[in-house]
């Protein structure tokens, strides 16, 4: 039976994965509250490369930042990954480092010594990432020695946990993807056609990039309530109610370069 107060920080947990709103802010929000839920020293998560002609892992978000030197290495040396059949999998796979591998052999490997040996890792719990058989990053979990091993209730919660990050990653992934392919509207044709002025085309933007009310208002030096009133007059224009709106017309419509 999981405890009371795990219950409650497992929840957090969750709830601190659904207020990202893209890859980046895993790191930021969901990354630090893990740690109250399984402890560790370090901890990061990858993805995949998208259209790379072999399966390997990028991008690498990690807790605390300067870990980020480790999993940069790793990228050099991923070739030599004992565990780098978890990248492959299509369904997801937990599981202790420790478990796979003794421990001389696990602290002389090429890897260990190339990217982790200078950060003190001895132990690692690794997650493959996958939603509806499609393989799209690792969560990669670390201890040294004095911190203790893991235990089976922590797997427990952390595979309870990838539930829920499984879903999220497929969703924060998949925005990426569709803000990458926003550089192709012909913003200057969309803006003729609904009228549009320089403002709003420049708000307009900064929407379909998935940025958020706060952001956009930085990025033109406006009030949120300056920027409500923009949002209006756009959705008067587009004839829609809300910015999802927008962005499905955007995306049926024949509104590319």
């Amino acid at each position: 039976m999981v405890k009371k107060n795990v219950f409650f920080i497992f929840n957090n947990v969750i709830c601190e994965l659904y207020r990202c709103r893209t890859y980046r802010e895993l790191e930021q929000y969901f990354l630090p509250v893990l740690k109250m839920l399984i402890p560790f020293r370090y901890a990061s998560i990858m993805r995949q490369e998208e259209k790379a002609p072999k399966i390997r892992l990028v991008d690498p978000l990690c807790v605390p930042k300067e870990f980020v030197e480790a999993e940069q290495n790793y990228m050099r040396f991923a070739d030599d990954d004992y565990t780098g059949w978890l990248n492959c999998c299509r369904e997801s796979t937990l599981f202790r480092e420790s478990d796979l591998m003794g421990e001389q052999q696990r602290l002389r490997s090429t890897i260990y010594q190339k990217c982790y040996q200078k950060f003190d890792v001895y132990d690692s719990l690794q997650y493959g990432i996958v939603f509806h058989g499609k393989p799209l990053g690792a969560l990669s979990i670390f201890r040294c020695r004095e911190d203790g091993p893991f235990t089976d209730e922590e797997l427990f919660l952390l595979s309870s946990v990838g539930i829920h990050l499984n879903q999220h990653m497929d969703l924060l992934l998949s925005r990426m993807d569709r803000a990458r392919d926003t550089y192709s509207y012909d913003f200057p044709a969309i803006a003729a056609r609904y009228g549009l002025t320089a403002r709003e085309t420049q708000l307009l933007e900064l929407l379909t990039r998935f940025r958020e009310n706060r952001e956009i208002a930085t990025a033109l030096q406006v009030r949120e309530s300056t920027l409500q009133k923009h949002f209006q007059n756009i959705f008067r224009k587009f004839g829609v109610t809300s910015r999802w709106e927008i962005m499905r017309l955007l995306s049926e419509g024949d509104h590319r370069e």
